[in-house]
């Protein structure tokens, strides 16, 4: 691999070049937020002397260890994480579309530089640039102490950064999109209601995540109280293993009431004047949401037993009275599970609820240019049991199927290397264009037309679903 080069207004960046793309790795985009900056909205960038190295990814933010099918833990941690990754065809003067992809992870896991996230083969493949970057998670990204939502002040951080410098790597600054995934399609969901962020993006992509997990100020502050507590106040000087520990605390005494998310965006007068769902009408950032078709079975056992009478008791710690009339539809009208019926059932209805449902009031509610899809490609890990379950597009959007563990996650093959592109194409050309291509009709409220993902791509509507119907009839 030979040297890659790119001069920013910051100073010089030495970078390689691999796969057919310059890749410029581990940039600092922000001063590190540890000391006094710990709990405080990030501060730009210094200039720095000489060459910085940009070969090696930086290390990702500070969050406990995961484990779990398709999920990775990372590898290095550090307070001083605010880098990104930039994936170019050439550092020219092209002026290319830009692909900002922003992580999930419930807001307390992830890391932008994830193999999964490699860009180089979607940046070489369509011609555009592609930039991740990391932001602050848990306790350190959304601890109310000092300023709210620092996590999503790095998200604006990272973006202000692809403004000022992307040209330099190829990249069009007036044309770039954000793309989250999970907890990343509640960020672009929050950063189309950011005031902020306003102009620093101009289409959107929101996959398996819509507008409702964000705190009220009371909850924040509720979490930041406890939090302070826990370290005794000593909340700038704590060791990160104590902030972990004292962040897993405050979660497990408030995961009922904050949905499990007691660290997560806010509110409030700088940064989120308004709830995302609530200014939903008035952005004119055309957008592309979409979920997946089974999104929950990555949550649930393929060993979970339910007898009937506890399945229709989980249904009615969520639906109440209603819950008979909703398993008679599921049983009539659900795909049959060969490997577990009735905890296929419970979890799609959970996918329905936490997904489906949020995507729908968000689309329904905007008035700018939306174009929905459901991915629909099977997993084949645990014998079929997970279905198009959460996170299974993600190596479709970057062409990435090289990891053992990604292809028995996601599955490998021409139908899947045919799929991927089918994605990377649709993404690209709505990245370059403000729409996708014509065979993916715009969603309006009439006809609420989506795109299909599968191993033939087509065209539904949701008013010929009969699950569809009857939710809305319920």
């Amino acid at each position: 691999m030979s040297q890659a080069k790119a001069d920013t207004s910051l100073g010089a960046l030495i970078g390689l070049d691999r796969g057919g793309a310059s890749c410029f790795l581990g940039v600092p985009f922000a001063e590190p937020p540890t000391r006094i900056r710990r709990f405080r909205h990030p501060l730009p960038r210094r200039p720095w002397s000489g060459e910085q190295d940009a070969t090696a990814a930086g290390p990702a933010p500070i969050q406990p260890a995961v484990l779990g099918l398709g999920m990775r833990g990372a590898a290095r941690t550090s307070e001083d994480c605010l880098t990104l990754n930039i994936f170019t065809p050439s550092c020219d003067e092209r002026a290319r579309p830009v692909i900002v992809w922003i992580f999930g992870g419930a807001y307390v896991n992830g890391d932008g530089a994830d193999p999964l996230f490699d860009g180089t083969r979607l940046a070489t493949a369509q011609d555009v640039v592609v930039v991740t970057f990391n932001y602050r998670l848990g306790a350190l990204g959304f601890a109310a102490i000092h300023q709210p939502n620092c996590g999503l002040a790095d998200q604006i951080a990272a973006l202000e950064f692809v403004r000022d410098h992307i040209a330099q790597f190829g990249g069009d600054p007036a044309c770039v999109t954000i793309v989250g995934e999970s907890a990343g399609a509640m960020s672009v969901c929050n950063l189309l209601a950011a005031p902020s962020a306003l102009g620093l993006f101009h289409r959107a992509i929101a996959q398996s995540g819509a507008a409702r997990n964000v705190a009220s100020p009371a909850q924040a502050q509720q979490a930041a109280v406890m939090l302070r507590g826990a370290l005794d106040d000593a909340f700038e000087s704590a060791d990160t293993t104590d902030i972990l520990n004292a962040q897993s605390a405050v979660s497990q005494a408030l995961a009922t009431e904050h949905r499990a998310l007691p660290f997560r965006p806010c509110t409030d007068e700088a940064l989120l004047p308004h709830h995302p769902i609530d200014v939903a009408s008035i952005s004119t950032v055309p957008l592309i949401m979409g979920m997946n078709a089974h999104e929950n079975r990555l949550y649930t056992r393929a060993s979970l037993r339910l007898s009937d009478e506890e399945l229709l008791h989980r249904i009615a710690e969520r639906v109440g009275e209603r819950a008979p009339s909703v398993l008679d539809h599921y049983r009539l009208h659900h795909p049959k599970s060969t490997i577990n019926e009735n905890a296929a059932i419970a979890s799609d209805i959970a996918t329905e609820l936490a997904f489906r449902q949020p995507m729908l009031d968000y689309v329904g509610r905007r008035t700018a240019p939306t174009w929905i899809y459901q991915f629909d490609w099977p997993s084949p890990a645990l014998r079929g049991w997970l279905g198009a379950c959460h996170a299974i597009e993600i190596p479709f959007v970057f062409g990435n199927f090289d990891q053992p563990s990604t292809a028995k996650f996601a599955g490998r093959g021409p139908d899947a290397l045919a799929l991927s592109d089918e994605v990377m194409t649709l993404w690209s050309e709505f990245a370059r264009s403000g729409r996708p291509p014509a065979r993916w009709p715009q969603f309006t409220q009439a006809t609420r037309q989506q795109m299909r993902l599968d191993r033939e791509p087509y065209i539904a509507s949701l008013n010929d679903d009969p699950t569809r119907r009857f939710w809305e009839q319920l």
